[in-house]
């Protein structure tokens, strides 16, 4: 063969040397930034994961603070007060009176207060009085066991051929322990009488929410309603009152109604009025006072309230 033709066949073609395989760059994992990445990562999955293990179950819990009111019962003081001054306030101007009266003191009084009273009432006086009657006004706490009371006793004093009756108004202190046991810690001491109240109520006239009309044939169902009450019995009231009322069964004989106040509301129709009836028991006018609510249904006037 030929040296051309062994070139034709390549024998001495010197072959190309195989490609190498890129060189890879690993660049990553070993980074520093990405580990610390990692490291944040896994470190807070890991405190989540331990956090919900060991939390405690916890609850908004609402306080609600309760006030109790406590009541006080006056009833003992002002028994106690009562049968106190029926004894201090009454008197005999004689040794052997006055002596029990002392004696009848000692359970209600301190041992100084007494002392203090031993002579308040002397032997040669020429007074005598006894007790008529006793009101507790007022019985107010003071201190922790102490209570003040206001109250006012009259005495009905002879003296000689003179007989008189005097009210007076005093204040005493009174101690009453755990057990309910009760004294007077302080004197009886003078106060001011508890006065009337001066209160006017304000002067109310019908308004011009109700016709002349109305207001006649309102008057006319109350004259008719009232002259009845009296004796009506429960039956008969259910015609006039709204799911009845309650009879009173009095020998009253209806007079007139005065000064009715007439006024038209959401609601219906009020009516404020005195009520004048004579007691026929007793001879004595008695003058009654409603304030009453009513409606009209199927042309017939109903009381819905006040009675």
């Amino acid at each position: 063969m030929s040296k051309n033709e062994t070139k034709k066949k390549g024998w001495f073609k010197k072959q190309p040397a195989a490609p190498k395989p890129p060189k890879i760059k690993r660049r990553g994992l070993r980074r520093p930034v990405t580990l610390l990445c990692w490291a944040v990562l896994i470190g807070a999955t890991s405190f989540g994961v331990y956090k919900d293990l060991t939390a405690i179950d916890t609850h908004t819990i609402h306080e609600t603070q309760v006030m109790k009111t406590k009541v006080i019962d006056t009833h003992a003081l002002a028994t106690f007060t009562t049968d106190f001054a029926k004894i201090y306030y009454a008197w005999q101007p004689n040794h052997e009176a006055l002596d029990q009266r002392q004696k009848n003191l000692q359970p209600y009084l301190v041992e100084q207060l007494q002392s203090l009273n031993a002579d308040t009432v002397r032997n040669d006086i020429p007074t005598t009085a006894t007790v008529s009657e006793v009101k507790v006004w007022d019985v107010s706490k003071t201190a922790k066991d102490t209570f003040r009371v206001l109250f006012t006793v009259t005495q009905d004093l002879t003296k000689g051929k003179d007989k008189k009756s005097v009210t007076s108004t005093y204040t005493i202190n009174i101690m009453q322990n755990g057990n309910g046991d009760m004294v007077v810690t302080k004197n009886p001491t003078i106060a001011a009488e508890p006065a009337t109240a001066r209160i006017k109520l304000p002067d109310t006239q019908s308004d011009d929410s109700v016709d002349s009309a109305t207001t006649e044939d309102v008057t006319k169902f109350l004259k008719t309603f009232f002259a009845l009450y009296p004796q009506s019995d429960r039956n008969e009231l259910k015609y006039y009152v709204k799911n009845g009322a309650r009879p009173i069964k009095r020998n009253l004989k209806f007079v007139e109604l005065l000064d009715p106040i007439f006024k038209q509301t959401k609601n219906g129709l009020t009516v404020t009025l005195s009520v004048k009836y004579l007691d026929t028991d007793n001879d004595m006018t008695q003058v009654s006072q409603y304030t009453l609510n009513l409606s009209k249904q199927n042309n017939n006037w109903t009381i819905i309230d006040g009675m």
